[in-house]
């Protein structure tokens, strides 16, 4: 199958166990998309009832990593997550590697960078393996879905939400590829959206904050002072990740 899921453990065990206690947790996820085998960490609450599920995305040449602080602090507040390395990033490495040295360009004669673009391409294909496996966790799927993107895959998870469904809440954190049909699907899609990108950004990002703003009437935008891309912002804003959750849980329906 291109879309299954297996665990490193006894994860219904393990899930049993750990919602009977007062305490967060983290057990190692793997899931199988199209032979990558995505590597995670789901985070539990230290509450018996989670209010909502969140699935954490990182950067172009970033990993899970970046979401340890978030998904500690989201447990705290009641909130289970998912920080997952997309195929090529992290741990998810079994069939290759991001190049983070090679040119940020697409040249079509050139195999290396075509491939690195493949990898981000096909991030789509990996949340919608995601999407699958959560569907096969009765406890998880039925909670209010918070989808965290940074950079490439703030545009990756509105391509996968066409396949599969969309989620009560967005951010997306300098989604640098967002398109213009995502743009349009922000308000059709009737759940919150925010976005977050430094004031010191790439060039181009003025712009596509100006379109979105333009283009949807429900959309949030935050512009930090400083620098730092995507993930980056929480280098620079120490506290980020927690106006993040208060921003999330005073909106969960």
């Amino acid at each position: 199958m291109n879309s299954s899921w297996l665990y490193r453990g006894f994860f219904f065990a393990w899930f049993f166990t750990a919602t009977m206690s007062a305490r967060a947790d983290n057990v190692q996820v793997e899931i199988d998309s199209e032979g990558w085998i995505l590597v995670g960490d789901l985070t539990t609450p230290e509450t018996t009832s989670p209010s909502a599920f969140a699935l954490l995305l990182h950067k172009a040449a970033g990993d899970r990593e970046a979401y340890v602080a978030m998904a500690e602090a989201m447990a705290a507040r009641g909130i289970a997550s998912l920080r997952i390395d997309l195929r090529g990033h992290g741990d998810s490495n079994n069939l290759g590697a991001f190049d983070p040295t090679i040119n940020r360009y697409l040249d079509e004669d050139d195999p290396a960078i075509v491939r690195n673009f493949s990898l981000i391409r096909s991030g789509d294909r990996d949340i919608v393996s995601i999407m699958q496996w959560l569907d096969e966790q009765p406890r998880l799927t039925i909670l209010p879905l918070v989808v965290v993107g940074s950079s490439y895959t703030g545009q990756e998870m509105i391509e996968a939400a066409a396949e599969t469904r969309f989620a009560d809440i967005y951010i997306a954190l300098a989604p640098g590829s967002f398109s213009g049909e995502s743009i349009a699907a922000i308000d059709a899609s009737e759940v919150p959206w925010l976005f977050v990108r430094a004031e010191v950004e790439l060039p181009f990002f003025p712009g596509l904050f100006t379109a979105i703003r333009e283009g949807s009437e429900t959309a949030e935008i935050w512009v930090l002072p400083g620098e730092g891309h995507a993930t980056d912002l929480f280098d620079h804003n120490p506290n980020l990740h927690i106006r993040l959750i208060d921003w999330i849980t005073d909106r969960l329906p």
